[in-house]
């Protein structure tokens, strides 16, 4: 049985996110990442990628691939505000 340890976003991440900054967004580019970078990483398309960033509703699965290609947990961004599941 694992336990599962918690994850903390880095306070660069948390301030970006305070001043509006979309939580997906504050984090690929706290890593450097590129929108490109990510989409090719996560299977996506850019346009989805913006899509999820912007805020727009997609399915966790979504949230899911993009945490992934981040080196985050599956989930992570389940919790915070400004994203959400499709309806």
């Amino acid at each position: 049985m694992s336990i599962a340890t918690p994850f903390a976003l880095p306070a660069q991440v948390l301030s970006a996110i305070a001043n509006g900054t979309p939580a997906i967004q504050a984090y690929r580019q706290y890593l450097g990442y590129s929108i490109g970078a990510v989409a090719v990483t996560s299977g996506l398309t850019v346009d989805e990628v913006e899509s999820i960033e912007a805020g727009h509703r997609f399915e966790k699965g979504y949230r899911d691939r993009i945490a992934r290609a981040l080196g985050l947990p599956d989930g992570i961004f389940d919790q915070m505000s400004d994203v959400s599941d499709a309806a």
